[in-house]
This record gives structure tokens, C-alpha cells and sequence, in this order.
């Protein structure tokens, strides 16, 4: 009988095991997991960029304000309420440009010198 026992707890402990879904193991300490996910860039944003400094005449196209640059470039603004201001005039826009879209993510406006 005792066999018998032993035969029934090994069955047990094998359906208990065979239900226990198997994940990878990962040695992750906490600072490489927020390192990781810093470095990856959220959904629809553009890897890390520098601040540029783009010349043009701020004109509205389509309804919104654009930035019409040297060589005909036309650049969308993401902060219309900052372009507004200078509808007609020549600027200087700081900000990343996001290549993909050709949009400035504004950073300052300010008139253009001269």
C-alpha cells in the first residue's frame, strides 16, 4: 500500500508541475530595466535628436502654420499657438525635426534679425 501512495503523490506533483506555465528566467537587476526602457523610444517618437535651428517665413498652408524654409523646404509646426504670433514674418525656430513627417517640434520662435 505504501507504494501505492508514493506512485499517487508523484502523479499529483507531475500534473501540478506540467500545469505551471514555464517562463524564462531573466537576472535582470531594477537599474538595467529602467535603463532599457529609457533608451527605447515611445511609440511614434523618433530616436534622440539635438536641437536645430531652422531659417524660413512663417506661412499658413492648409489652415496651419508652416514654416517655409530655404529651397522651398516646408516644415509642419507642432506649437501653433507659437507660430501664430508670427504669421508673415521671418524667424528663427528652434526645435528636433522629425524627419519622417518633416515636422519641427518647436522648442522657441523668435524674429528673425535683419
Amino acid at each position: 500500500m505504501n507504494k501505492v501512495n508514493l506512485l499517487v503523490v508523484f502523479v499529483a506533483l507531475g500534473v501540478v508541475a506540467w500545469m505551471i506555465p514555464v517562463q524564462p528566467a531573466q537576472a535582470t537587476t531594477l537599474g538595467s530595466a529602467i535603463a532599457s526602457q529609457q533608451d527605447e523610444p515611445a511609440a511614434g517618437e523618433t530616436e534622440h535628436q539635438s536641437t536645430q535651428t531652422f531659417m524660413g517665413k512663417i506661412m499658413q498652408h492648409e489652415g496651419k502654420y508652416v514654416l517655409q524654409g530655404e529651397g522651398d523646404k516646408t516644415y509642419q509646426l507642432d506649437d501653433q499657438e507659437k507660430a501664430r504670433q508670427y504669421d508673415g514674418k521671418n524667424v528663427k525656430v528652434s526645435g528636433t525635426l522629425d524627419k519622417e513627417s518633416s515636422t519641427i517640434h518647436v522648442t522657441s520662435i523668435e524674429a528673425a534679425e535683419g
